[in-house]
């Protein structure tokens, strides 16, 4: 998704500036949420300016200093920002040269860099020296040659993130821990339902509340600023709002993505023709920390401290929402939770904007767990019909496929658009013969949006466990059926291995199954086998995990690792235990007691990542594909273990008694 209207920055000052004590900052519009892109960008500039990387400082996502970016989506930052961080390093490294040259006296073909200095043979003279008040600039060479890969340090090499220890040693400063001089509370007067219009307000009990400073009234958008959070949420409670619900559903739209000719003819004449259903609930983000904002808006501009994947988005919404003209108003990402997706959204932001404005202090708002389960977008249902006819030798002839889902992102009903959000990963990566493969986007009153993978993890378990089925059906073994249809050596690559690793052949314990799933998720290869163990009650214990990831060129195989580990975690837990209940739009968890999460007793033994990118292949990225195919290789293993086919997640004890019990 993200380079949608993206204009990239050509202007070196734009991208590398070198201060006076020689410290290195780089400038990207991209944001790390827990992918490790902060470190990657850095190991990439220090290697070609050649400095060591404590000397580099990665600036991400403050639109006061960085270059416009759509935003951080589809594990593009890797790919994307690679190749123009490291061309505007080596295009600042021959400036320093040229400087240097005429400083000393020398020609370049005589000068070297090391350490954050250029030397020659008899002298050296460091970076900040040869900045000194001249900010290195000028349009940036497509054909900039690159340090040779034999001089990098970093690249390539296991790096631990650089803002870990913060982390883990709790200095880190999330949005929430933010502070600033008279710095009030916020808290939201909610409507009954999404879309709900406000027509009257009796706040004068509230207004007379210890504490309160102002009710703030924006169109239907209405608030309570007080000194202390607890005193906003009691004033809320207690302003008298009079609402007039109106039904919101979201749209809906047809989108051939595929259409062969013949298809229809080839099923009806297939040897063996196969039907299925696949259906998954909506599940919600759930970040661990709720959405917050501070916000300190003033007659001159506005400043607002987020976490968010849209700084430039959110800077519009903002800017639209208080009536400031967008480049009066500054936002400055912080750490925040995991969220994979959710922070697309401006929500706590605009609202914390409106009543700094109303209020004339600068204001916190943080949102509780129940308005997060309520009031979030959250990841749409899905109905996945596929049929499939083979020939008489077993391959698949005919393919016809038919993804009903709701929207994904708020980016309209293009078709290119839908094609790569709510449609995405829905054309198989097989040798398939002929096929049609249809998106239907349907309506629904519940808050759909960006969800980690998008439609992807949805579409590989539709695609992933019809592939089992299809291979049952065909009396042909899972994995050589799927090398059968693939045709790309680098998709066979990464499967092979991952069947030889987890010893895919070998026959496991009685109740034990393990299961393969693969695709290739935006470039990214990556294939999975998962292994769990059925108690006779139907519950299910996943046991272990093995994934071999091939994303191109590797920059840090630790952070690969680590994005992989996380992926599968999360996607178990989607696959095993999370669903979203509604009624009429409205959500009926408000906690964690309502929607369970997995737990530390909930993950897998062992996760084993083989990262075996090819070096020679462009960078992909991994913030995503781990999280792809993780629910086909548990459904495929817990059919191997028991014989229950489950088409509906999540896989619940009670839906595996039910595929178990006699028909």
């Amino acid at each position: 998704m993200s380079g949608w209207g993206e204009e990239r920055p050509t202007d070196l000052a734009q991208r590398i500036r070198i201060d006076p004590d020689g410290t290195i900052e780089a400038f990207s519009g991209k944001i790390d949420f827990g992918q490790g892109i902060r470190t990657a960008f850095a190991q990439i500039v220090a290697d070609e300016l050649d400095v060591p990387i404590e000397r580099v400082r990665v600036v991400l996502g403050d639109t006061a200093r960085v270059p416009f970016d759509f935003g951080t989506f589809g594990s593009h930052s890797v790919a994307q920002e690679t190749p123009h961080l490291r061309r505007a390093a080596a295009f600042a490294r021959r400036q320093l040269l040229e400087r240097a040259s005429r400083k000393l006296g020398l020609p370049v073909e005589r000068l070297d860099t090391r350490e954050g200095s250029v030397v020659s043979d008899r002298s050296s003279i460091g970076y900040g020296e040869l900045v000194n008040g001249s900010p290195l600039a000028g349009p940036i060479p497509d054909d900039i040659p690159l340090m040779p890969t034999e001089r990098h340090r970093y690249s390539g090499r296991p790096m631990p993130r650089l803002e870990a220890r913060e982390i883990v040693t709790g200095r880190a400063t999330y949005v929430a821990d933010v502070r600033l001089a008279g710095m009030a509370r916020g808290a939201m007067v909610r409507p009954p339902a999404r879309g709900a219009k406000l027509r009257s307000v009796d706040d004068s009990a509230a207004r007379r509340m210890p504490g309160v400073i102002a009710i703030v009234r924006n169109g239907d958008v209405l608030g309570v600023v007080a000194e202390r959070d607890e005193q906003a949420r009691a004033a809320a409670a207690a302003v008298l709002a009079d609402w007039h619900a109106v039904p919101v559903e979201g749209p809906s739209a047809d989108v051939p993505m595929r259409r062969d000719a013949q298809t229809a003819a080839r099923l009806a004449g297939a040897a063996t023709r196969l039907e299925r259903t696949f259906v998954l609930p909506s599940i919600a983000n759930a970040p661990i920390g709720p959405s917050a904002a501070v916000a300190d808006v003033r007659a001159e501009g506005a400043t607002v401290y987020v976490g968010t994947h849209r700084p430039f988005g959110v800077r519009d919404q903002v800017a639209k929402a208080i009536g400031l003209a967008p480049e009066r108003v500054r936002v400055i990402p912080m750490i925040t939770s995991g969220t994979y997706g959710r922070n697309s959204q401006g929500d706590a932001t605009i609202e914390a904007a409106i009543l700094s404005k109303g209020a004339g202090r600068p204001v916190l708002l943080q949102w509780t767990r129940e308005e997060e389960f309520a009031w979030s977008p959250s990841r749409p249902e899905a109905v996945l019909e596929v049929r499939a006819g083979l020939g008489a030798d077993g391959r698949i002839v005919a393919w016809r496929y038919d993804e009903h889902t709701n929207v994904h992102t708020a980016a309209g009903l293009d078709p290119q658009v839908l094609g790569v959000t709510s449609g995405r990963n829905a054309i198989p990566p097989y040798a398939i013969g002929t096929a049609e493969v249809t998106l239907h986007i349907e309506p629904t009153r519940l808050r759909t949006a960006n969800f980690r993978s998008l439609a992807a993890a949805e579409n590989v378990f539709a695609i992933e466990s019809f592939m089992d089925e299809l291979a049952i059906a065909a009396k042909q073994d899972p994995l050589a059926f799927r090398l059968r249809h693939i045709d790309d050596q680098r998709f066979r690559r990464v499967v092979e291995r991952v069947a030889e690793r987890s010893a895919l052949a070998a026959a496991p314990p009685a109740r034990r199954g393990r299961g393969l799933a693969c695709t290739i998720y935006h470039g990214t290869y990556v294939a999975q086998v998962a292994e769990v163990e059925v108690a006779a009650s139907g519950a299910i214990r996943l046991l272990r995990f093995w994934c071999v990831v091939d994303p191109g060129q590797v920059l840090n195989p630790d952070g690969v690792r680590n994005q992989i580990e996380g992926g599968i975690q999360q996607s178990a837990s989607w696959t095993l235990l999370e669903e979203l209940r509604h009624r009429e739009g409205r959500v009926v968890a408000t906690g964690w007691d309502t929607y369970p999460i997995a737990t530390f007793r909930d993950a897998p033994e062992s996760i084993e990542v083989l990262v075996e990118g090819d070096e020679a292949a462009p960078p992909t990225g991994v913030g995503e594909p781990g999280a792809v195919p993780a629910a086909a290789a548990i459904a495929n293993a817990v059919y191997a273990a028991c014989g229950a086919r489950i088409r509906e997640l999540p896989i619940t004890r009670e839906r595996v008694r039910a595929a178990l019990a006699p028909r």
